[in-house]
C-alpha cells in the first residue's frame, strides 16, 4: 500500500471517528476522500433506512457529488441486494446488472467493489467503489478497508441512535407539557368542585386534599399530604368510629353514611360521605377517594318539604271539622256569657265560668289559625291607620293585661301617615303579638310591655317590647316556622308568629326579633308607606 493511500485511509478513519457522518456534507467529503485512497473514477455510499427508503450519494466526474432517493429499488428482488442482504463484500462480477444509481454516463463501468455497512447484524447500508485500477485488493487494504466499514457503521448507527433519542426527547416533552397540562386541569377541576374530597390509601395517609376540605380546617393542602386522615381532619388520635373507607379500601365497596356535626351557635350541620374505591393497572384497590357534601339545607328543604305536606293535611282537616268545632264552641261561649250574668254575685263560681269562657275563646282562636293557615285568603287593602288598628288590638287583650298585672305602655307617634293594608289583619298581627308578649312573663318577673309606632320617609314601623323571659338564641331563627313554639306543652301550637310573618309579608314589610335570656324580647315590624303592589 503506498504511502499517500495509507495516510489518506488513516485520516478517513480519523475523521470518521470525530465527524457526524449523518451531516451531508462530511459524508460528501467522505465518499470524495475514499474514491481518492483507492484511485477510484467513481464512487457511492448507499444508506438503507429502517422504514425502507434507500438513498444514495454518488460522486464521479462531476464537479459535486449527487443525492439522489431510490424508492423503488427492492434489495430483495435484485442480485446486488441479496448480496448486501448476506453481508458480502467483494468485487462485482461484470455480468451482474448493475442498478442505475452505480453507474454514470459519462464514465462506463468497469469493475465495481461492494462493502456492506453492519452494525449489530443489522444492514446499514453500503460503500461502492467503481472502476479501480486494480481489481483486487492487498490483505492490508481490506483489513483498513474493513475497519474503515465498521467505524462507519458505528458512527451511523450511534447518530442514527442520538437523533432517535432526540426524537424520543422531544415527545417526552410533549408528553410531559401535556400531563403537566392535564394535571393542573384535573387540580383546579378538584379544587373548584364545592364538596369536600380527599384521597387516602390503606395506611389512611392524606395522599391529596381538595380546597373545599382544606378551608373547613383553615390549612393549606399541601401541609395536610401524608398526614393520617383523622389525625388532620378529625384531631383524633384513631379511626373515627364511624368511618367505611375501610369498606373501600380492602373490600372495593362504594359506601355512604351520614354525620351531623354541631357548631358553636348548637346548630347541626348534616354531611353525607360517600366513598369510592381507586384501582392500580393490576385492578387491585390501592386507595380510595371520599367526598363530603353538606346536606343541611337539602334535609331543611326536605323537611320543609314534609311540612307543607302536614299543612295541607291540616287544611284539609281544619275546612272539614270547623264547622263541627265552631257549632259547640259557640254555644259553650254564649251560655258562659249568660251564666256570667247570672253568677255575677257568687266570685268562686264566676272564677269557674270565666276558665271555661277563656278555654273556648282560646279554642275558637285555634280553629281560626288553622282555616287562616290553610286556605289562600282575599285581602282588601284600603288607606289604614296603624294606630287605629293597634288600638282595636289593645281592646281585645285589655283584660289578659289586667288579670295578670301588666303594664302596658303604648306610645304611638303622632300624624302617623296612612298606608294600604288589611285592617283586619293587621289587628290580627297586633293580638299575636301581644298574646305572645303576655305569654312570655314568669311569675317573679316585672312585668312591662311596651308598643311604639314611628315612621320614615318609606315606612311605618311598630314595635312591641317585653321584659320577659326572653328566647334562647338558638331558637330564633326557627320562631316562625309552623307548630315551632318556644312555649311549654299544652300552651301553644305554634301558629301565631307563623301567622304574623305570613301577613306582614303579604304587605310588602318585614318582621323581626331580637331577644336577650332574662331581658325581654323586642319584635319590629316595618310596613311600605307607599307600595307598589301587593299581594293578595
Amino acid at each position: 500500500m503506498s504511502p499517500q493511500r495509507r495516510a489518506i485511509l488513516f485520516d478517513l478513519i480519523a475523521g470518521v471517528c470525530q465527524e457526524n457522518l449523518e451531516v451531508a456534507s462530511v459524508q460528501e467529503k467522505f465518499v470524495e476522500r475514499i474514491c481518492q485512497a483507492f484511485e477510484a473514477e467513481g464512487g457511492a455510499l448507499l444508506l438503507i433506512r429502517s422504514n425502507g427508503l434507500e438513498q444514495t450519494l454518488k460522486n464521479f466526474a462531476n464537479p459535486k457529488p449527487i443525492w439522489s432517493f431510490l424508492p423503488d429499488f427492492d434489495l430483495q428482488s435484485h442480485p446486488l441486494g441479496e448480496r448486501l442482504l448476506r453481508h458480502e463484500a467483494g468485487f462485482i462480477p461484470s455480468n451482474y446488472q448493475l442498478p442505475g444509481w452505480f453507474q454514470d454516463e459519462e464514465i462506463p463501468t468497469s469493475n465495481l467493489y461492494l462493502q456492506p455497512l453492519i452494525w449489530e447484524e443489522e444492514l446499514l447500508g453500503a460503500i461502492s467503489l467503481i472502476n479501480l485500477y486494480q481489481e483486487h485488493f492487498t490483505e492490508q487494504d481490506q483489513q483498513l478497508l474493513n475497519k474503515l466499514a465498521f467505524l462507519i457503521s458505528k458512527s451511523i448507527a450511534q447518530q442514527r441512535q442520538l437523533h432517535q433519542l432526540r426524537i424520543e426527547n422531544a415527545n417526552l416533552e410533549v408528553n410531559q407539557w401535556q400531563l403537566l397540562r392535564s394535571r393542573n386541569i384535573l387540580r383546579a377541576l378538584f379544587d373548584s368542585i364545592p364538596v369536600s374530597m380527599y384521597i387516602v390509601d390503606k395506611k389512611y395517609n392524606l395522599i391529596a386534599v381538595n380546597m373545599d376540605r382544606a378551608k373547613r380546617i383553615n390549612l393549606p393542602p399541601n401541609e395536610l399530604f401524608g398526614r393520617r386522615c383523622y389525625e388532620a381532619l378529625f384531631n383524633s388520635e384513631d379511626v373515627c368510629p364511624d368511618c367505611r373507607v375501610i369498606e373501600s379500601l380492602f373490600g372495593g365497596k362504594i359506601t355512604s353514611r351520614t354525620k351531623r356535626e354541631w357548631q358553636k351557635d348548637d346548630q347541626p350541620l348534616e354531611w353525607e360521605i360517600s366513598t369510592y374505591p381507586i384501582y392500580d393497572d393490576a385492578n387491585q384497590v390501592t386507595q380510595a377517594i371520599l367526598f363530603e357534601q353538606d346536606v343541611t339545607e337539602k334535609r331543611r328543604l326536605e323537611a320543609s318539604l314534609a311540612q307543607s305536606e302536614k299543612l295541607a293535611a291540616v287544611g284539609q282537616l281544619a275546612a272539614g271539622l270547623a264547622h263541627e268545632i265552631n257549632n259547640p264552641l259557640t254555644a259553650i261561649i254564649a251560655n258562659t256569657q249568660l251564666l256570667q250574668r247570672e253568677l255575677k254575685d257568687d266570685p268562686d263560681k264566676l272564677e269557674m265560668i270565666d276558665l271555661i269562657a277563656r278555654a273556648g275563646q282560646r279554642a275558637a282562636q285555634v280553629v281560626r289559625n288553622l282555616l287562616d293557615l290553610a286556605r289562600k285568603e282575599e285581602y282588601l287593602f284600603e288607606p289604614t291607620d296603624v294606630n287605629q288598628t293597634l288600638n282595636r288590638a289593645i281592646s281585645l287583650m285589655q283584660h289578659e293585661l289586667v288579670s295578670r298585672s301588666i303594664q302596658l305602655i303604648y306610645e304611638p307617634a303622632e300624624d302617623l301617615p296612612q298606608i294600604m293594608a288589611s285592617q283586619d289583619r293587621l289587628q290580627g298581627v297586633w293580638v299575636n303579638l301581644l298574646a305572645n308578649a303576655i305569654d312570655s312573663f314568669d311569675e317573679s318577673e316585672e312585668r312591662q310591655i311596651r308598643i311604639t309606632t314611628t315612621a320614615t320617609e318609606n315606612e311605618v314601623r311598630v314595635m312591641v317590647m317585653d321584659t320577659g323571659k326572653g328566647i334562647p338564641p338558638e331558637k330564633l331563627n326557627r320562631i316562625f316556622e309552623p307548630f315551632y313554639t318556644t312555649k311549654a306543652p299544652g300552651k301553644g301550637t305554634g301558629l301565631g308568629l307563623s301567622l304574623c310573618h305570613r301577613i306582614v309579608k303579604q304587605h310588602g314589610g318585614s318582621i323581626h326579633v331580637d331577644s336577650r335570656i332574662g331581658a325581654g324580647t323586642i319584635f319590629t315590624v316595618s310596613l311600605p308607606i307607599n307600595p307598589l303592589e301587593t299581594n293578595s
